[in-house]
């Protein structure tokens, strides 16, 4: 997958995407000017991009549904349409807890 920075304001985000692939080990990562960019995509252009072999797109509403059917399979309980008006951060239970 190439990730691409079309406009010059774009290429310090793209940098960063890269640094932060970088301290996630993302394998194979790296910027490439667009001489490569063409060479590996020849209807594509742009100033620089991100070549990320190892990584791909994904349909996230299709991952949330299965996270959403493992949580529930292990007895959660999913509530929709509902308005947030607060929000805590709760510590996680231990293992030896009786809920952990």
């Amino acid at each position: 997958k190439l990730i691409v920075a079309v406009e010059h304001d774009e290429i310090p985000r793209l940098k960063a995407l890269y640094e932060r692939g970088l301290q996630n080990n993302v394998p194979g990562l790296k910027l490439i000017g667009a001489k490569e960019i063409q060479e590996k995509e020849p209807f594509c252009r742009g100033l620089m991009a991100l070549d990320s072999p190892y990584t791909g797109i994904v349909d996230y509403k299709q991952v949330a549904q299965s996270y959403a059917r493992d949580f529930q399979e292990a007895g959660g309980t999913i509530l929709t349409d509902f308005e947030v008006t607060n929000m805590e951060v709760a510590k996680e239970s231990s293992p030896e807890s009786e809920d952990g």
